[in-house]
């Protein structure tokens, strides 16, 4: 009966030493296959920054494209309406220079000719750089405040500074850049 006992006692002990060393080998696979899948997460996480980047590249070289596409446009149009040729100077009287402005709300644009078209060129620098402006064809009040969301998000990039300007259309003909008005936006 001893002998049973003792053999019923190891059969146990060896079960539970198998069970036992059953789990842990589960358990070093489960971490094993944890590690791999954290691995292969992290090269993805890496790959989809990389993409991401490319991305924003691209994007910017298609915005640069955007902006010289309105420029040649609003030079088309000009050529189009038989605007070659060019009248005095036109001021931009108001706002005034160092003004502060709203992005929300576009300023009130007052030329020397009082012409109600015009091209409105918006640039992060006071040379008006082909690179960081836009121009935008205006010929009302509703034009304006829809040309002004691109020109705030202009500003924003640029620490919320703009710099404006106009060429006035008037009687078929343009005029000459006119001054440029340093604005910034609140």
């Amino acid at each position: 009966m001893r002998n049973l006992a003792i053999f019923f006692i190891t059969t146990l002990f060896v079960a539970n030493l198998y069970a036992q060393t059953t789990t842990c080998d589960t358990l070093n696979a489960s971490v094993t296959n944890l590690e791999t899948s954290v691995t292969n997460q992290q090269a993805l996480v890496s790959k989809l920054s990389d993409d991401i980047g490319t991305m924003a590249d691209k994007i910017n070289v298609m915005a640069n494209k955007i902006v010289a596409t309105e420029q040649l446009l609003s030079n088309t149009l000009i050529t189009l309406t038989g605007n070659t040729s060019l009248v005095n100077s036109v001021v931009l009287t108001a706002p005034l220079d160092s003004t502060l402005a709203y992005k929300t709300t576009p300023p009130t644009l007052r030329l020397s000719d009082s012409a109600t078209q015009y091209l409105l060129y918006a640039s992060k620098d006071a040379n008006f750089d082909r690179a960081n402006s836009l121009v935008i064809y205006i010929d009302s009040s509703d034009a304006l405040s829809k040309a002004w969301t691109q020109i705030a998000d202009l500003a924003s990039s640029n620490n919320d500074v703009i710099f404006i300007a106009v060429k006035s259309i008037k009687n078929s003909v343009i005029s000459t850049l006119s001054n440029g008005v340093k604005l910034t936006l609140e």
